[in-house]
């Protein structure tokens, strides 16, 4: 079984190359800010989301170590439904750190005055089918970031991406401090989608 879904995998991955992937452009509509950037007394956000993933950077802005909880963070797609998420610059290390740590992520420390940076990504576990599971330690790291894995579409043959143009998604941030945790919530709006035509090299945007 294991064989099979990384043979259908590395097809997809390949299919992929002959279709003109989606180009997204995004807004933070609540909090409400113009450069994808939140900030308050004690921490400060940056975001660059993707397709793929969410790129974030945390600023512990306070004079004590705060602590990112990445198992209780949460992403929310366009159609309402909840996902867990995985924390690291690829998904491979990230997913393989997840399954080793017996299925759960600990918490990120950020120093005081610190900055803390990184990719956050859907966690698919327990696998496509759900066949997967602990298998996932013995399979190679190329396979596990060729799986489907992506927030929102990335080619067509994944989802219709174009009309996805003014939806919105959630960012749930679980945020440790001394005493307590805060959930740091983000609304993200999707304002435009076009198809990036390589050989063209040109875009056709959605209306």
């Amino acid at each position: 079984m294991l064989k099979r879904i990384l043979f259908i995998t590395v097809l997809s991955f390949f299919a992929g190359c002959g279709y003109p992937p989606y180009h997204y452009s995004f807004s933070l509509i609540d909090p409400y800010v113009e450069d994808l950037k939140f900030e308050d007394n004690d921490v400060s956000f940056q975001f660059i989301p993707t397709a793929e993933y969410i790129w974030v950077s945390i600023f512990n802005k306070t004079e004590g170590r705060i602590h990112f909880d990445v198992d209780k963070a949460e992403y929310i797609d366009p159609l309402g439904e909840s996902h867990a998420v995985l924390y690291g610059w690829r998904y491979a290390h990230a997913m393989k750190d997840f399954v080793y740590n017996y299925r759960s992520v600990d918490p990120v420390r950020i120093d005081p005055k610190s900055t803390n940076e990184g990719n956050i990504w859907i966690n698919i576990w327990p696998g496509p089918g759900g066949d997967i599971g602990e298998g996932w330690t013995s399979v190679k790291d190329s396979d596990i970031d060729y799986m489907d894995h992506g927030m929102l579409p990335e080619y067509s043959f994944q989802g219709n991406g174009i009309e996805l143009k003014d939806s919105t998604f959630f960012l749930i941030l679980p945020i440790q401090f001394d005493s307590y945790t805060r959930n740091y919530e983000f609304i993200f709006m999707i304002t435009d989608v076009e198809i990036v035509e390589r050989k063209k090299d040109r875009k056709i945007e959605s209306h």
